[in-house]
C-alpha cells in the first residue's frame, strides 16, 4: 500500500487529489540584498547568508540594520554554491519577527494563506529540481524564474499541516538523539583526558577504586614488538573469497578500538598471508592525514589474514587498552614520526622508543572495558539515528506523491 495511504488512514484524513502547482501560484519570491558594509560584531539582528543555512545556524554574522528584514512563516533558500556543493537549494523556516535579515544570493519565499509553510520547506528543501542546475563543473546559481517554475504537488491545508507536523515531529527526534550522541562523546573525550596520566606523569587524574599504584614507564617497544602485515591488496578482496582479511583503509573507515567482525575477504593463497592470533594490536602504516595514524585497533580474532601497509603490535599487555591508550595519548607522537607528502607513513622502527606509562593488566582491563561500554553505547546512538534519518528520507520520498 503506498505510504501516503497509510498517512491519510493513520490521520484520519479523506482521500483528495493533490493538485499541481507553480511556485510562483502559491508563494511570493523576493531576494535577499547586500550587507558586506553594516556587518557589526555587536549587532541585533541575524544575517542569513549561504554559510548561516549550511550550518545550521552555527555560523553566523551580525548587523543593526535589517535591510531586508524577513518574518515568521517566511523561508530563506540558498542561490549559489559551488560544483557539487551541499549548500544549494538548502533552506531555512524563519520562525521569530524581529531578528533576521536577508543576505543577497538568498532568497525569501513567502508562502500563501492556503499554503502552510512547514510543509513548504520540506517538500522544497535541496529538492533534486533544483540539484539538477547543478552542472558539477561551474558554481550554480539559480534564477528567480528556475526556482518560481518549481512544479509540485500539493494537497489541502488540513493536510499539509499534518504532513508538516509529522516530520517536524522526526525532526525534533533525530535532533534529540544527535544531542544525545554529542553529549556522550563529550564524556567519552572528557574521561579519556583524564583516565590516562598526562606526560611525564605516573598517575592518572581519575582511577577506579582500589588501585593506588604507580603506572609503569617503559618504551613502546620494550612492552611488545611489531611486524608488517602481508599482502591481502585491494584487486585480491572478492565476494567469493573465504579467507578473512583486514585492510589499511579499513582502519580509518570501518573499525573502531576493537575489531570483533570483518568486513573483507581475500583470495591470495593462504601461503603469502599473515595470520592474527587474536592478540594484536594494527596500526596504519600509510595514510594521508598524519593526526589519523593513531586509529589503532585491537584485532581480536584469530586467523584473520593481516593486511600489506599495517604495523602489528604484539604485547603480552591488554591489547584493547593499547588500542584505547595509543588513540587517546599518541596522536600527536605518532604524528610527529610520520614522513612523506600527500601519502604518508608510519614505520612501526619511529615508534619503538616512544615511552609510555601503563597500570597493572587488572587496571587495563577495567579502564578499556569502561572506555568499550560508552563506545558500544555510542554505535547504538549513531546506528538509531542512521535508522531515524533513513526512514525521514523514504517518507520524504514515498510522502510526496
Amino acid at each position: 500500500m503506498p505510504l501516503f495511504y497509510v498517512f491519510y488512514h493513520y490521520f484520519n484524513l479523506p482521500f483528495r487529489a493533490w493538485e499541481q502547482r507553480k511556485l510562483r501560484d502559491i508563494a511570493n519570491y523576493r531576494n535577499g540584498k547586500a550587507h558586506e558594509q553594516v556587518e557589526d560584531e555587536d549587532g541585533k539582528y541575524t544575517i542569513i547568508n549561504s554559510k548561516f543555512i549550511s550550518t545550521n545556524g552555527k555560523v553566523q554574522r551580525y548587523t543593526n540594520e535589517q535591510v531586508e528584514p524577513i518574518f515568521d512563516g517566511e523561508i530563506a533558500m540558498v542561490l549559489s554554491d559551488l560544483p557539487n556543493g551541499k549548500a544549494l537549494a538548502k533552506l531555512f523556516l524563519v520562525k521569530e519577527d524581529g531578528k533576521y535579515t536577508l543576505n543577497q544570493r538568498i532568497a525569501g519565499i513567502t508562502p500563501n494563506e492556503n499554503i502552510d509553510p512547514i510543509f513548504l520547506n520540506f517538500r522544497m528543501n535541496r529538492n533534486n529540481y533544483f540539484l539538477k542546475f547543478d552542472s558539477g563543473v561551474t558554481q550554480t546559481n539559480l534564477s528567480k524564474s528556475q526556482v518560481e517554475n518549481f512544479i509540485a504537488l500539493y494537497p489541502t491545508f488540513d493536510e499539509q499541516y499534518k504532513i508538516g507536523l509529522f516530520f517536524t515531529q522526526l525532526d525534533d527526534t533525530i535532533a534529540l538523539h544527535q544531542r544525545k550522541l554529542d553529549a556522550l562523546k563529550l564524556m567519552k573525550k572528557a574521561f579519556s583526558q583524564q583516565i590516562f596520566p598526562e606526560n611525564n606523569r605516573k598517575k592518572p587524574k581519575i582511577r577506579f577504586t582500589s588501585f593506588y599504584e604507580e603506572w609503569e614507564q617503559r618504551k613502546i617497544g620494550e612492552y611488545g614488538y611489531f611486524y608488517y602485515g602481508k599482502s591481502a591488496p585491494k584487486w585480491s578482496v572478492a565476494q567469493d573469497a573465504t579467507t578473512p582479511c583486514v585492510r589499511y583503509g579499513e582502519l580509518y573507515t570501518k573499525f573502531g578500538p576493537e575489531i570483533d567482525i570483518v568486513h573483507s575477504y581475500t583470495n591470495i593463497d593462504k601461503s603469502n598471508l599473515k595470520f592474527s592470533s587474536g592478540n594484536e594490536v594494527l596500526v596504519p602504516r600509510v595514510g594521508e592525514n598524519p593526526l589519523d595514524f593513531a586509529n589503532c585497533s585491537w584485532l581480536s580474532i584469530s586467523n584473520v589474514a593481516i593486511g600489506e601497509m599495517i604495523s602489528v603490535y604484539n604485547t603480552e599487555q591488554y591489547p584493547l587498552f593499547i588500542a584505547y591508550y595509543f588513540r587517546s595519548k599518541m596522536k600527536y607522537e605518532f604524528a610527529k614520526r610520520v614522513e612523506g607528502g600527500n601519502v604518508s607513513n608510519l614505520y612501526y622502527s619511529y615508534l619503538e622508543d616512544i615511552l609510555i606509562s601503563v597500570p597493572s593488566i587488572e587496571e587495563q582491563k577495567k579502564i578499556a572495558e569502561f572506555l568499550n561500554k560508552i563506545d558500544i553505547t555510542i554505535n547504538l546512538l549513531q546506528n538509531k539515528l542512521g535508522r531515524i534519518k533513513e526512514l525521514k528520507k523514504a517518507y520524504l520520498q514515498n510522502m510526496f506523491i
